[in-house]
Parts: structure tokens; sequence; C-alpha cells
């Protein structure tokens, strides 16, 4: 089918990296949560023909209320990182429906109103920036990431934020 993944209604259905033009950075973006501590770590994985010297992010954090919010922090850093360093076309993946689609339609929530507003505000800068749902078997680099970076936080809680 021809249908976006983004708009088909189950999950499960494959739903592979979209193709990309040439000169695009590609940043595969994942965050796993902890919801008894509240504690989350995130994975991107930069991919594409970009020459771009930051090949991963994995970081940890604190007094994060939800996986959604967690989920918003990686793309948050995702693109705040290819800002930075003067990247100019990006294409950002998560297995993240929800997300995906607040991030397609500018959409907001209460509780991601700060983060979303930055993540909007840093769009403006791009020349080309999309955002695309790949299902999880897909992203799972940046998944173990972000699973063992959580692991570690959890189980030495010294670094992080």
């Amino acid at each position: 089918s021809n249908t976006p993944c983004s708009l088909r209604p189950h999950q499960r259905s494959p739903c592979p990296p979209p193709s990309v033009q040439t000169g695009v950075l590609i940043s595969k973006v994942d965050a796993a949560w902890d919801s008894s501590s509240g504690k989350c770590g995130i994975g991107v994985i930069f991919s594409g023909d970009v020459a771009f010297s930051h090949p991963t992010i994995s970081d940890s954090l604190s007094h994060v209320s939800s996986a959604l919010m967690a989920e918003a922090i990686a793309v948050h850093r995702a693109v705040a990182l290819a800002f930075y360093s003067n990247v100019r076309s990006l294409a950002v993946l998560s297995d993240s429906l929800s997300l995906i689609n607040l991030l397609k339609t500018r959409g907001c929530q209460p509780e991601l109103f700060g983060i979303m507003f930055d993540i909007y505000h840093f769009m403006s800068y791009f020349d080309v920036i999309s955002f695309a749902f790949i299902s999880r078997n897909f992203n799972s680099e940046a998944d173990s990431v972000a699973k063992s970076t959580l692991d570690q936080f959890v189980r030495n809680p010294i670094r992080g934020g």
C-alpha cells in the first residue's frame, strides 16, 4: 500500500525508513523511560552521506514526566545538535507514532509545550527538515543505545541530570 506509515492504524505493519535525498543527515531517535524512577535514556544514531562528526548521542536524564516527553527530548537533542553543527537538511526518524504525528502537524500537548516550542523554533532554521515514523524493528540501534544508557543510569545514578 502507498499509505504513509504515520497514517496506518496498526503499528505492527512494517514501516521502513523512507528514502531520503542525498545531502540530508538522517537521525534515528529513541528513548527508554522508567516510570518508577522518572529516569530516561536517549539514543540518537546519525547516518547518511553527510560528513558529520557526531555519529551518536547517548544521554540520561532524571525527572522526566512520561515516555512521550522522553521521546520529545531525544528529538530535541538530535535537532539541536544538527543545528549547532550547521546541518541544514535533516530527516528525523522515530518509532513514537504519537510524537511524529504531533511534529508533522506542529501540534502540542500541555506537558510538552516548552520542548515542542523549542523544536519548532529550530525547525525554522533548516532548509529541509522532515519527520517520519519507522517501526521499532527498523530503529533497533537507537533503541539499544537508549535502553543501555537508561540501564547504566539506574544502576549507577551518579552521572546524568
